[in-house]
């Protein structure tokens, strides 16, 4: 899968980057600071990026016709990668706003996939072999946009793991074509002498293309006396990428009262891929203590960050295991957010080139389902969660912005697959820490175990 060299760069850069999280205005300010990792400059770019004013080679900020931006020396010849900095003021209720053609690429920004009005976002396109001297900018007769830059770099596959986390039998690792593995533990041990033998011997393949790399292997050769569930690291170069491997699908264990409500609560593994902490949510989640609740059976599940196999793994338990509600934890900003709202867009504009999920996969501006609705309301009661949660010393706040990662795809899931089956469902943002000493976990795990008391109290 084809991913940007950019992958890690905050819109507002190094400025963001030390500023602190207004919290009263946006709870989830910061839901992706651990990508950003020093490889751009003052101004927000790739330290090898070629950057174009766009506002000035069109004529101005706002672009009422095509503009052809000539290339730099030294960003002509592919595999390349060309985005647009723009903001859209307004458009046709449907169709084409503009778009951005590099040599014989071309990407179309269409109403479908913008995520709002009067933002800055950004339109990648990529042009995978051959060459370009221009790279051309065609608003729709319709649209009303801003132009700010481009940026030009070489484009590059990164690091992916196929299919991802769940129940698999084969695995394949997509691997840039300059680089190599370089490392791959299972649980923490070194599986790389073993995934040698397995290519010396023939059970596992490698096929080198002009752009990338493919190890392809079965996971009962590669990881033989794995456990129940097992935590796969990767990394080639720069790039890492993680999997939660299992046997079999998640039991349907739930602990408490066996007459109660039947509860399924949610949270992540560390992200990004390389992450050096936990994940306050799979924490929570963790910590919590089925005994503590009255009249009702809990069951937990920590997910991989991975777009559509977080969410599948959630619709998989929900289909086999019959829960009445289920409330999912994320980690997130500077305050607790009870998030009122899911969107149908996976989309990480905050970053540009888009942030990749843990098995290496990035998406811009798509739909979680293109047949389903443009937002579904949560099925949770939060003004009971909210007064509750005061009760206990907490300061929660309500949001309308769960992001476009995997918190919010999950929170779409779920509420989609619950509904139907006139059940509860709904997504929490946690406070982001790093620091999980006793009390850190303790605290995290009354309010998971708080939010489930309110809900299931709530008729």
């Amino acid at each position: 899968m084809l991913r940007s060299l950019v992958t890690a760069l905050l819109l507002c850069a190094s400025a963001c980057a030390n500023a602190p999280i207004d919290a009263e205005s946006d709870p989830n300010a910061g839901l992706l600071r651990d990508f950003l990792d020093g490889k751009f400059d003052a101004a927000g770019h790739p330290l090898n990026a070629k950057v174009l004013d766009a506002a000035t080679l069109c004529g101005g900020t706002a672009l009422f016709a095509s503009c052809e931006l000539a290339l730099p020396d030294g960003a002509r010849s592919g595999p390349l990668m060309a985005n647009l900095r723009l903001r859209v003021h307004d458009h046709a209720s449907h169709g084409a706003i503009v778009t951005l053609r590099l040599g014989t690429a071309s990407e179309t920004l269409t109403v479908a996939r913008l995520r709002a009005l009067e933002e800055w976002i950004d339109l990648p396109v990529t042009l995978q072999s051959g060459s370009a001297t221009a790279l051309r900018i065609e608003p729709a007769s319709s649209a009303q946009i801003d132009i700010d830059y481009v940026e030009v770099f070489p484009a590059r596959f990164g690091l992916v793991i196929d299919p991802g986390s769940g129940v698999v039998d084969r695995l394949t690792f997509e691997i840039p074509r300059q680089h190599k593995l370089q490392a791959l533990t299972a649980d923490g041990v070194d599986l790389m002498p073993r995934l040698d033998d397995l290519l010396a011997s023939g059970l596992a393949t490698r096929t080198t293309t002009e752009l990338r790399t493919l190890i392809d292997v079965g996971v009962a050769d590669l990881v033989p006396a794995r456990g129940d569930v097992t935590e796969l690291r990767a990394r080639a170069g720069d790039d890492n990428a993680r999997a939660q491997l299992r046997r079999t699908a998640a039991a349907c264990a739930f602990e408490g009262d066996p007459f109660g409500t039947r509860v399924l609560v949610t949270g992540f593994q560390p992200f990004p891929a390389a992450g050096t902490h936990e994940n306050v949510s799979g924490v929570a989640v963790t910590a919590m203590n089925p005994a503590n609740l009255r009249n009702a059976q809990v069951m937990r599940l920590v997910l991989p960050v991975e777009y559509d196999r977080a969410a599948a793994a959630i619709a998989d338990v929900i289909e086999r295991c019959a829960p009445d509600i289920v409330i999912s934890f994320g980690q997130g900003g500077g305050a607790i957010a009870l998030e009122e709202v899911a969107y149908n867009l996976q989309d990480t504009g905050e970053i540009s080139g888009g942030a990749p999920d843990n098995r290496g996969v990035i998406r811009a501006a798509q739909p979680i389902d293109a047949a389903a609705p443009a937002e579904r309301p949560t099925l949770l009661p939060l003004a009971e969660i909210e007064s509750a949660l005061v009760a206990i010393g907490e300061a929660p706040q309500h949001s309308t912005d769960p992001g476009r990662y995997i918190c919010n795809n999950v929170m779409f899931v779920n509420i989609a697959t619950m509904g139907p089956r006139g059940g509860r469902a709904g997504f929490i943002h946690l406070p982001f820490t790093t620091q999980f000493d006793d009390a850190v976990r303790a605290r995290f795990a009354r309010v998971v175990e708080t939010a489930i008391q309110a809900t299931v109290d709530t008729p």
